[in-house]
């Protein structure tokens, strides 16, 4: 009788009551990419080359869903190569394949805007949302880290010298990027029983991300849970 009452009072509280919580991975690519400069610093230079292709992204979501709206939180992490080419009086480093990374936390806002009906699928909607997010990204290669990473003396620059890798390490994480911005996005939501996947295309207004831009785009999909 006990389990009997408590499911009949659930089943009373209006839907409102209940906040649907979901959950799972992302990934996508960001539509901006590091272009090509040149720095110079006396006799020295390092020349670095546009990316290939535009990095790729991979992250968590996590999301609460109540009174129509949806707060969403995600870490998302972005990531590609690129080359550069290290010139002094002497002799030339490179083209050497270099990493760039970039960690993100995003939070936002979401409202459905209009159901879909589509054969097959329990649920599809179109949503729009707005939020904040805070970056961090490496370096580019520079004169500087040249000279933080091999000494004052730029003319012999041994790259292959013992503990490169955990010095270059060291000054990536040292000297990451930090920069916080605001993001508008839209998209598509489809669920199906418990499965949950999301498709979005979000601007985000963050300096200094991708070289001297003002923003950078990016499409997202999500596959989860959602309870």
């Amino acid at each position: 009788m006990k389990k009997l009452m408590m499911v009949l009072t659930f089943a009373m509280l209006p839907s409102s009551a209940f906040a649907l919580i979901g959950l799972g991975v992302q990934g996508g690519q960001d539509m901006s990419k590091l272009g090509a400069y040149s720095y110079s610093e006396g006799p020295v230079s390092v020349n670095a080359l546009e990316m290939g292709t535009n990095p790729g992204n991979f992250g968590f979501y996590a999301f609460v869903d109540l009174f129509g709206y949806a707060l969403e939180g995600e870490v998302d992490l972005g990531g590609g190569l690129y080359e550069f080419t290290f010139d002094n009086p002497i002799n030339s480093l490179g083209p050497i394949e270099f990493p760039w990374a970039r960690v993100s936390t995003v939070f936002t806002l979401k409202k459905n805007l209009m159901d879909i009906s589509i054969p097959f699928l329990a649920e599809a909607a179109l949503n729009a949302g707005a939020g904040f997010s805070n970056h961090k990204s490496t370096p580019r290669a520079s004169v500087g880290m040249v000279r933080e990473l091999f000494g004052d003396d730029l003319t012999s620059v041994d790259a292959l010298g013992d503990g490169m890798e955990d010095k270059l390490g060291d000054y990536l994480i040292d000297n990451m990027i930090e920069a916080s911005g605001l993001h508008v996005q839209g998209g598509i939501r489809f669920k199906l029983l418990t499965f949950d996947s999301h498709l979005n295309l979000r601007y985000t207004i963050a300096e200094n991300v991708y070289d001297d831009s003002n923003g950078f785009m990016q499409m997202l999909f999500k596959f989860g849970f959602a309870f």
